[in-house]
């Protein structure tokens, strides 16, 4: 069930950053939490297995370092700096500065879009188990998705693609994402879509008994093109004016 914070605020992607505060940022976050915004934020682990939210896998676009997240310790991720100032948040301090405060929209970061590999979703369990916030969990790849859908099924759950057709997933995995859109029983609440592949062979056939949420708006013209097709928007640098 789609919970129903996430039919309300809309959704700003990586916080609502801008010159002055980078996006994934504890400025972000705040920035967006007293815009009424929920939020969406991406977490993946340090090479000590610690869960910090940033999203590309290498920090060089926006930091003053350009190696893989995974290959710094949680001390050496504080000492990175963003080029417009400001710090890496851990995930716990990210749920702090949201909680009661505005929904979440978690994107689990793997190496690829078919990681099988089990490490993150234990690590992060426990945390959101114990937040008293607003949140749903996400990720492109439909083996986290399936975790949490069969180990923590009180959580809400939403499956992001950007694929127009389901033979472009490997063929390994074409039977597990079938089983999470399964249009008689689906493990996810939700399908998370990319805003430029709606009318997709994929997008009409899972949006005839999913609802959905798209990504990523970037001006008024594309808000208002998609707003009546979706439950709600993860929009960026720009405001969306609600008609």
């Amino acid at each position: 069930m789609v919970p129903k914070w996430l039919l309300g605020n809309l959704v700003a992607h990586r916080g609502l950053h801008n010159a002055e505060y980078s996006e994934n940022t504890l400025e972000a976050f705040k920035n967006a939490a007293d815009h009424r915004y929920n939020i969406e934020m991406d977490v993946q682990l340090t090479k000590d297995g610690k869960p910090v939210v940033y999203h590309d896998l290498r920090l060089g676009r926006l930091t003053d370092h350009n190696c893989l997240v995974k290959e710094l310790t949680l001390n050496e991720v504080r000492k990175v700096r963003y080029l417009q100032g400001g710090r890496i948040p851990t995930l716990e301090e990210s749920l702090e500065v949201c909680e009661g405060r505005c929904g979440i929209m978690l994107e689990v970061k793997k190496d690829s879009y078919d990681a099988s590999e089990i490490d993150i979703e234990k690590v992060i369990y426990p945390i959101l188990k114990n937040y008293r916030g607003d949140f749903i969990v996400k990720s492109f790849d439909p083996y986290t998705v399936k975790w949490f859908a069969d180990n923590a099924p009180e959580f809400a759950r939403g499956l992001l693609c950007e694929y127009e057709q389901m033979n472009e997933y490997p063929p390994s995995d074409r039977a597990l994402v079938r089983e999470l859109l399964d249009p008689e029983k689906p493990l996810v609440d939700f399908f998370d879509y990319h805003v430029g592949k709606i009318g997709s062979a994929l997008w009409n056939e899972t949006t005839k008994y999913l609802p959905a949420v798209v990504w990523t708006v970037r001006s008024q013209e594309q808000y208002d093109a998609v707003k009546d097709k979706v439950i709600n928007v993860i929009f960026e640098n720009f405001i969306p004016e609600e008609k």
